[in-house]
């Protein structure tokens, strides 16, 4: 998903990326960046990920990493709603549950009787739940009080003790979050279920551990609280009470009987939580306690990748005391071949590679994991630190010029990464910058020593570079041979990296100086060979005949001059290149430019003129307005379209954590139907757009809600096989039969991925959220999994939505409805609303949204007939465009 940060305006995909060699072009390589990137995805999340190495964004400890950020939001989610649930709520009170939360216990005694004990507020807090998120030092005797009245009945005070709030919580939990012992003690002594999970599967003992309140740990413990337990995340208690640091209530669990070595969702245990967060006293807790430094996740990480990811060296210390041959184990690798020591470099950490090589043996610093790079590679791709690549070419065995099984040095890392100190540090220290990267059978996984078998991960990461798919041919008609050119000053270039291509020129022709018969010099005249300012696409290729037949069918009024935008903050990036936010003639754009080097690859180029074709040929209120293009210079490619003020729909949902109410949830719904059902019915050329998600839903300041992102959609009329059997989107929406590939597919992909988006904004969760995105992909494929549904109608799940959801993720295409049939069946639940200022928060939005959405389309301003690429009719043949080209691929205006 080249564009799912323009669409969200926030780069949410933790990437992770690979190349097992198999490349022979750079267009295949930005192919596998973005498929590799989206089985690991991102979203959903996220936070900008770390530099990395050459074919990654996010080094090592990848799946750790991912699941890190999912503890992390899940329990964000669980503040955020207790927060809502402790809140007082006057207006929507009744003046029992006011004198509840905060009058004095007689005036709460005067209100209260048997018939409104069991009286619950909007937000189906029972008097319990207020009594205990009350403000007065004397909630303690209103709790009493209610309980008395259900002295007499007994189902009632049972009844009472495990209700739960709209949100999910009983009243002990909201008592444990306020750390009220008092509280605790009343509710536990008149028979509160010390192992009552939430909705949100949160025990009791969790949450105390999250809070640190050692006292009521002890007190549920001594109630009957299972150590074992485990969240919503599988973490039991004593990885809650390590994830928050809490380090009296680690104590208390271990001795209580906690075991150290229980594992998580994906094998983590409590050691790899405290190694990751440099808790050397809970570290040394932990290892006190019997926590084995050995035992590995999921992915092959022990304590010791952790300590060394994170930087920490207190922690990494203790471990290499603590681990049995720790000559041996040091060089441990994970499932990405990662040793602790490329973690280490990756990270920039001088410190940290010095005291693992001093325990290590002398081969670890050549050990190349499946992305070929050793930890000279790993320090020019993390590019931190000169001081750790100095040290490390000390090191006996240590070569500048080793070339990984890929063909890659060094060089190549830090001049992909942009560098410029490491790369001139390099060339001042022996390095070649002659040394091409080359394309190798297999990837180097199963070709090292000490990786005895290739996991089911690994196979994927192989087959997504495979010699026979279409990126890797994507250069076929180049006539240049990309197999000769993979050489440190083309990767630099391909990067737009200009400083590091005018010094590795400089020291080319410093080194011609001394040797007239370098490769660099011919007779008296001399050159360092590089593309030219248009890339690759010198001659008339594919791709560049569809970007002359879009210039020249794109009408005049859509082609934008940079030079008229005034750029203000960057608000997203991708591979593409990045997305800012700027104003054009007064109005506010959104920006989204390509980098120099994506002309040169066609993967990239296909997606600019796809998108610029169907956008321009869309006017809906739900679907985001194109506002134009700049297409006539390489180096200013850019889409722009209409400013989306509120960003995307997983950002308010899963980053900014919105509690939205019933009605707006209905309205972003039938908003999204709404432009689906044009994008497939009513536009001129309908559209399967095939990477429906929530990060390609925008939600204006209005309410308003529109579809983005339409650089992985497809027009319905075309036939090419390549258009409608591969997997495009992202896999966490993605529909059964694009992910299993197993035929041809049609618009009712986007059924599907609507159904999920739809489940996600009333549950306020995402799909399969404790899987990875291939994961949960291949859950709903082959398992025919689906979100949980509850069996009755909710407020979070209306009767309509509940019968509807079965129907639209239907396993067979066939039977799911069409969009001309689902918005019928939402528009009578949703109302009618005008225009009033703008919210301040989500759920204000609700009556702002309708008016624009009923609003008439506005009038097309280009030709029934434009496309980029098919049935094309321009002013002027591409023989005559050709004809217009300068020296350097630019159009010449008449």
């Amino acid at each position: 998903m080249a564009s799912t940060a323009f669409a969200g305006y926030n780069h949410h995909h933790g990437s992770r990326t690979t190349n097992d060699g198999a490349a022979v072009d750079f267009c295949a390589m930005e192919h596998r960046r973005r498929k590799i990137r989206e089985h690991s995805e991102q979203g959903d999340a996220e936070t900008a990920p770390p530099p990395a190495r050459r074919f990654s964004t996010a080094s090592g400890c990848t799946g750790p990493d991912e699941v890190k950020k999912k503890i992390s939001e899940g329990y964000s989610v669980v503040r955020s709603r207790l927060n809502d649930d402790v809140r007082a709520r006057g207006a929507a009170w009744t003046d029992l549950q006011i004198a509840a939360f905060e009058r004095s216990p007689a005036e709460f005694s005067a209100l209260l009787t048997a018939e409104n004990v069991d009286c619950r507020s909007p937000q189906q807090l029972s008097l319990l739940h207020i009594a205990c998120a009350g403000h007065s030092d004397s909630q303690k005797s209103k709790l009493k009080a209610i309980l008395e009245v259900c002295d007499n009945d007994d189902s009632k005070r049972r009844s009472l003790l495990s209700l739960l709030t709209a949100n999910g919580f009983s009243a002990l939990h909201i008592a444990i979050y306020k750390g009220e012992n008092e509280l605790v003690d009343c509710l536990l002594e008149t028979g509160a279920d010390p192992c009552l999970a939430s909705r949100q599967q949160l025990p009791p003992l969790h949450l105390a551990a999250m809070t640190g309140a050692s006292d009521i740990v002890q007190k549920l413990l001594d109630k009957g609280a299972p150590l074992y337990t485990n969240d919503f995340v599988h973490f039991t208690a004593l990885h809650c009470a390590t994830y928050f640091a809490q380090e009296q209530v680690v104590r208390l669990l271990l001795a209580r009987g906690a075991d150290a070595n229980w594992e998580g969702a994906v094998k983590d245990r409590p050691l790899h939580l405290a190694a990751g967060k440099g808790l050397i006293t809970i570290t040394n807790l932990l290892l006190d306690a019997g926590a084995d430094p050995l035992l590995a996740d999921d992915e092959g990480n022990l304590a010791l990748h952790y300590a060394a990811k994170s930087g920490h060296l207190a922690v990494l210390n203790v471990m290499l005391k603590k681990v049995k041959g720790v000559h041996e184990r040091v060089a441990t690798r994970n499932l990405y071949g990662d040793t602790p020591l490329h973690l280490a470099c990756y990270a920039g950490r001088l410190d940290l590679a010095k005291a693992i090589i001093s325990c290590a043996s002398t081969n670890i610093v050549n050990m190349e994991n499946v992305f070929s790079e050793t930890p000279l590679h790993a320090a020019c791709t993390g590019g931190k630190s000169v001081e750790l690549v100095a040290f490390l070419l000390k090191q006996p065995g240590v070569d500048p010029n080793y070339q990984g099984q890929d063909g890659h040095t060094a060089l190549h890392s830090a001049c992909y990464h942009g560098h410029v100190r490491l790369v001139q540090y390099l060339l001042e220290n022996g390095a070649d910058q002659s040394l091409a990267a080359r394309a190798v059978e297999g990837g180097t996984l199963g070709q090292q020593a000490g990786v005895g078998r290739v996991s089911k991960v690994t196979a994927a990461i192989m087959a997504l570079n495979r010699p026979d798919t279409p990126s890797s041919m994507s250069s076929h008609n180049s006539t240049i041979s990309m197999e000769d050119q993979q050489t440190p000053v083309i990767w630099a270039y391909e990067r737009g990296h200009d400083r590091i291509v005018a010094m590795l020129k400089h020291y080319a022709n410093r080194a011609m100086e001394g040797d007239v018969c370098s490769e660099y010099s011919s007779g008296e005249s001399s050159y360092t060979p590089l593309p030219s300012p248009m890339g690759r696409l010198t001659s008339l290729t594919r791709d560049k005949a569809e970007l002359l037949q879009l210039r020249s069918a794109l009408p005049a009024l859509f082609h934008l001059p940079l030079a008229e935008i005034e750029f203000q903050e960057a608000i997203g990036s991708g591979s593409f290149g990045k997305v800012y936010k700027g104003t054009y003639r007064g109005r506010t754009v959104a920006v989204k430019r390509y980098r120099a080097m994506a002309f040169g690859c066609k993967s990239e180029t296909d997606m600019l003129c796809r998108e610029v074709s169907i956008l321009s040929r869309l006017a809906h209120p739900n679907v985001v307005a194109f506002v134009g293009a700049s297409l006539d210079d390489p180096s200013q490619f850019a889409i722009i379209t209409e400013y989306v003020e509120n960003g995307s729909l997983f950002n308010l949902l899963h980053e900014q954590k919105r509690v939205l109410d019933t009605s707006f949830r209905l309205r972003v719904s039938l908003d999204v139907a709404r432009g689906m059902r044009y994008l497939h019915d009513s536009a001129a050329r309908p559209v399967i757009h095939r990477d429906l998600n929530s990060h390609n839903i925008l939600i204006h300041s209005d309410g308003r809600s529109v579809v983005a992102d339409f650089g992985e959609s497809r027009f319905a009329s075309q036939r090419e096989d390549e258009n409608l059997t591969k997997q495009p989107g992202n896999l966490r929406w993605m529909a059964p039969e694009v992910f299993s590939q197993c035929g041809r597919y049609d618009r009712k992909v986007d059924v599907f991925s609507f159904a999920l988006v739809v489940w996600e904004v009333h549950s306020a969760e995402l799909p399969f959220s404790h899987l990875k995105p291939a994961a949960a992909a291949a859950e709903m494929t082959y398992k025919r999994g689906r979100p949980t549904l509850p069996n009755q109608p909710t407020t979070q799940f209306p009767p309509h939505i509940l019968s509807l959801l079965p129907q639209a993720w239907h396993p067979e295409p066939q039977c799911r409805p069409e969009f001309s049939q689902i918005v019928p069946l939402l528009e009578p639940h949703v109302d009618a609303h005008t225009d009033i200022a703008a919210p301040s928060t989500v759920s204000q939005l609700k009556s702002q949204w309708e008016q624009l959405s009923i609003a008439p389309p506005a009038r097309s301003v280009f030709p029934p007939v434009l496309s980029a690429l098919h049935g094309i009719s321009a002013t002027g043949t591409v023989e005559e465009l050709r004809q217009r080209l300068d020296n350097n691929g630019y159009v010449i205006q008449k």
